[in-house]
C-alpha cells in the first residue's frame, strides 16, 4: 500500500512578479504538462505528476498562497483508498476554496450538509446551506471564467 497519489494544477492568472514562484512550486513538485509542451509555463494548461506523497496538494497551495499570492490557480491531489482528494483554487481578490475532491478534481459537498439543511430549511430554500451557497457560487462562477478564458486552444 502506498501513501501517494497524483497531483493536478491548472494556472489561470500569473503576474510577472509571480512567475518565479509558480516555476519554483511546479519544478518542486515534479510537475510537468499534461501534452508535454515546450517550456514556459502556459496559462490555462494542466501540470501533474503521477505520484507524491499524500499533502503534496497542501505543500504546493501553502507556497502558491505565499509565494505568488497573485496567481488564480487550481489543484487537486487525487484521493487514496478510502480517503478523499484535497482540493484548493484561489482567485486574487475572490479567495480560497480548499476542501475534499474526487479523481478528477471536483469538490465534494458534504451529505451532512445537505440534508442537516433539508430538515431545517424552509419551503422553496436552496437544497444547500446559505453560507455554502452565498460563499461559493460566486467563488465557482469565476472559477468557471477564468477556466473558460485559459483553456488551451487547439491548433
Amino acid at each position: 500500500m502506498s501513501d501517494r497519489s497524483a497531483l493536478h494544477l491548472y494556472v489561470y492568472a500569473m503576474p510577472d512578479e509571480d512567475r518565479a514562484a509558480v516555476r519554483r512550486g511546479i519544478e518542486d513538485h515534479c510537475l510537468e504538462p499534461y501534452d508535454n509542451s515546450g517550456t514556459g509555463i502556459v496559462l490555462g494548461m494542466r501540470y501533474l505528476t503521477e505520484e507524491v506523497p499524500v499533502g503534496s496538494a497542501h505543500d504546493l497551495a501553502v507556497h502558491l498562497l505565499t509565494q505568488a499570492p497573485c496567481t488564480a490557480f487550481e489543484l487537486w491531489q487525487d484521493p487514496v483508498f478510502q480517503d478523499a482528494g484535497h482540493y484548493v483554487a484561489h482567485l486574487p481578490g475572490i479567495g480560497v476554496y480548499e476542501g475534499e475532491c474526487d479523481s478528477y478534481g471536483s469538490p465534494l459537498v458534504k451529505l451532512t450538509e445537505v440534508l442537516d439543511a433539508l430538515t431545517v430549511a424552509a419551503p422553496n430554500a436552496s437544497p444547500l446551506p446559505a453560507r455554502h451557497v452565498a460563499h461559493h457560487v460566486p467563488f465557482f462562477t469565476a472559477l468557471r471564467r477564468a477556466q473558460a478564458a485559459r483553456r488551451p486552444r487547439a491548433a
